[in-house]
């Protein structure tokens, strides 16, 4: 993430803050309204400004979304990667998300090591569609 400059007392816009992180300001405010931003500062203007530290819930939101999490599962799991305290709730919540995660991609492991198996081999006895699931009674016949 870019340094980036504060205005006064730490607070940034939210410009600054996109163009920090690498995002746009619409998924800067579209954060917000999914909770996984906090609510910002405004000015006596009425300007968003952000304390500097938001870039650590933003880049939290995108390390978690490279992980394959949903944004519905980035808001209770941004807190932590952000080095946030949250209650006991909250963590097991967050445990049993990622433990989620984990036995969904062990499933998706188990298909792709076959699918990689029936495309390797040619005429193999595992035909893609049966791997895949796509196989029905209609296209038997």
């Amino acid at each position: 993430m870019t340094r980036v400059s504060d205005d006064h007392a730490g607070m940034v816009s939210i410009g600054q803050l996109a163009k920090a992180a690498g995002i746009s300001s619409r998924t800067i405010r579209y954060y917000e309204q999914l909770g996984i931003l906090p609510e910002p500062r405004r000015s006596p203007g009425g300007t968003r400004k952000y304390p500097i530290e938001y870039g650590g819930y933003i880049a939290a939101a995108l390390a978690l979304k490279d992980l394959g999490f949903r944004l519905d599962e980035v808001k209770p799991l941004a807190r932590l990667a952000a080095g946030k305290s949250v209650s006991k709730g909250q963590r097991d919540a967050a445990a049993r998300l990622v433990e989620d995660k984990i036995e969904t991609l062990a499933r998706q492991v188990t298909v792709l090591r076959r699918l990689h198996a029936s495309v390797r081999v040619p005429d193999s006895d595992l035909p893609v569609s049966a791997v895949l699931g796509t196989l029905s009674d209609d296209s038997a016949g």
